[in-house]
């Protein structure tokens, strides 16, 4: 059997409920966005794609590996923008601050140790977000702009980083369902 699989951080609820106020204030502007639940919010470290279910304990302690000796650390989350461009918005994206560059330094070592077990590096440049909503038709940018100038510089919280998840996802018609399948805890 196989499994559609990614490694990812869940942010708390305090978040999520932060999130929530943000999608109420971009409600009247009536968008065609598709929003996240709050609860399925990740920020997405390595997407896997369809393996082998019985790989699963072979990835979780790769994932091991990739964190061992790293320490819990903080994400800001700043600022919204838009995926590709916010003349294009496709996605609605909440930003997250690695000052520390922590993320930046474990996402390195997943990409190594996973690629060991023959999984390709992304193609793309690492930006650390939240995906808040996905367009479903053309949305344009005189729509936006206004509310991403607004909240462009705004703070929304940090937050403590203190475990990462193998996620199953099952795709479905009313959206994807998420299943954690293992978790690693980072040294506190």
């Amino acid at each position: 059997m196989m499994l559609r699989a990614f490694i990812a951080i869940t942010p708390p609820t305090t978040l999520q409920q932060t999130v929530t106020e943000v999608r109420e204030v971009f409600q009247p502007l009536n968008l065609p966005w598709r929003w996240v639940i709050p609860e399925h919010m990740h920020l997405t470290l390595k997407f896997l794609g369809k393996v082998p279910a019985d790989h699963v304990t072979t990835i979780a302690q790769t994932l091991e590996r990739a964190t061992q000796g790293q320490t819990a650390f903080t994400l800001r989350a700043q600022s919204l923008g838009c995926f590709p461009h916010p003349s294009r918005p496709r996605v609605l994206w909440l930003g997250l601050d690695d000052s520390s560059q922590a993320l930046a330094h474990l996402n390195e070592r997943l990409t190594a140790e996973f690629i060991s077990l023959g999984f390709s590096p992304e193609d793309r440049p690492f930006r650390p977000h939240l995906t808040l909503a996905r367009a479903q038709n053309k949305i344009l940018s005189s729509q936006l702009l206004p509310m991403l100038q607004m909240y462009h510089n705004r703070q929304f919280g940090e937050f403590l980083i203190t475990q990462l998840h193998l996620f199953q996802s099952q795709l479905q018609r009313g959206g994807a369902r998420y299943t954690v399948l293992r978790s690693v805890t980072l040294q506190s």
